[in-house]
Formats: structure tokens, C-alpha cells, sequence
């Protein structure tokens, strides 16, 4: 029988990668509004090609075991370079987000590097 934390978990993944797939998605296909964004921020096409290339690789990468780590601290370097770039160019009002997703994918970093012991209850 699965565990409540250990089902929370998956969902939670599961969530990730969907966000991070659909994101990643929309700037590899050059969505309008993504492109907009980078042109904005002053950002070249295959930067955009890269970062989405990132993101559909970590939120994959996510439900791996072997590659969680890899993959949360991958797309905690992304969320990073958003959370400078809005700051950067005064984006107060929403740079929370990628913040909250930095730390997020950090933690996931964390928990997936430590080793499981008997009797370790505060392991994922």
C-alpha cells in the first residue's frame, strides 16, 4: 500500500512536470507570447530554444528516479536566471513565482540526493 507522503509526492511531480512540459512546450514551438516575453527581456531565439529545451528535459527528468536530482536542480538554475532577469527589469509584481519555484526545486534537489535509512522518516 502506497503512503500518504509517498502519494503526495507523485502528485506533486506529476504537477511539476505538466507545468514545466506545457511551458517548455510553448517556447520550443515559438508561442507568441513567449517569444514576446524574451524579445523583451532582450534575450536571443535560441536562448528561448534552450530554456525550453530545459524545461520539458527537467520536467521529464522529475519523474525519473534516477534523474531527479539532475532535473530538480537543473530547473532550479532556470527559475534562478527568471527570478534575476524580473528583478533586473523591475518585475516586482511577479517575480514570487519562479522565487517559490526556485526553492521548491531545491528542496526536491535535497531530498532526492539523501540517502534512505531504516527508520527514516523524514526521507522522500
Amino acid at each position: 500500500m502506497i503512503g500518504l507522503r509517498s502519494f503526495a509526492k507523485w502528485v506533486m511531480l506529476i504537477g511539476l512536470c505538466l507545468m514545466f512540459l506545457s511551458a517548455g512546450m510553448s517556447k520550443l514551438i515559438g508561442d507568441p507570447e513567449a517569444t514576446l516575453a524574451f524579445q523583451a527581456f532582450g534575450f536571443p531565439h535560441w536562448f528561448q530554444v534552450i530554456i525550453g529545451l530545459g524545461e520539458v528535459l527537467g520536467g521529464l527528468g522529475l519523474l525519473l528516479k534516477k534523474y531527479v536530482r539532475y532535473a530538480a536542480y537543473s530547473l532550479a538554475v532556470i527559475m534562478l536566471g527568471a527570478t534575476i532577469t524580473l528583478l533586473l527589469h523591475g518585475d516586482t509584481t511577479t517575480v514570487a513565482v519562479p522565487f517559490v519555484f526556485l526553492l521548491v526545486f531545491l528542496l526536491i534537489g535535497r531530498q532526492s540526493g539523501r540517502k534512505k535509512q531504516p527508520n527514516d522518516a523524514t526521507s522522500i
